[in-house]
């Protein structure tokens, strides 16, 4: 007897994805900090800062994609949105999340993660910036988006579990210290 498949539905499921997409944009918003933390610190060469900026630009893009991506077979934010449009809804009201916007955005990384991001398609290997230009997103989208994803999933969490979920909020703060420590050492 062949097993039946897990209904595309459940509060289980539900409430865990909740708990995943909301740890999914805490990390996202918390590397938007840090890279954020990096303006004005100069790299030297290949040193830890240039390469930190690159690995968390990498790790804020993947998040992003990962949170957005509208795939059946995913329990991503727009799984969360079907499967209940009120409150997700009214946590993106909260949060100040253009649900519309954020449609555009995960539909616009998909060039990205498909040609260069996540692979390397044959034809985009010779221009893969030409699929980050046809995304057509700046930093001051993505940065709003990122704050609203991540104050809309911070609604929801508190609507799901009478709580807000356990995050430490770091702000990026200390990199500028850590470059003078760098600095003066080098001196």
């Amino acid at each position: 007897m062949a097993k039946s498949p897990a209904p595309a539905h459940s509060d289980k499921r539900f409430r865990r994805t909740v708990e995943r997409i909301g740890a999914e944009a805490y990390w996202l918003y918390t590397y938007q900090n840090a890279i954020n933390g990096m303006k004005g610190v100069h790299a030297v060469g290949l040193d830890f800062f240039r390469v930190s900026l690159n690995a968390l630009k990498d790790a804020r893009l993947i998040r992003l994609i990962r949170i957005l991506e509208d795939d059946p077979q995913t329990a991503s934010f727009w799984y969360l949105l079907q499967a209940n449009v009120r409150l997700v809804k009214g946590a993106a009201k909260v949060g100040g999340l253009d649900l519309d916007e954020l449609r555009t955005i995960a539909s616009a990384l998909q060039g990205v993660r498909n040609k260069t991001f996540v692979h390397i398609d044959k034809i985009g290997v010779f221009d893969p910036k030409a699929y980050y230009k046809a995304a057509n997103l700046n930093n001051e989208d993505v940065l709003r988006v990122i704050g609203s994803l991540w104050k809309a999933m911070r609604a929801l969490h508190l609507e799901v579990f009478g709580q807000y979920p356990e995050a430490d909020d770091y702000a990026g703060s200390d990199v500028r210290q850590l470059a003078k420590w760098r600095d003066d050492a080098s001196a």
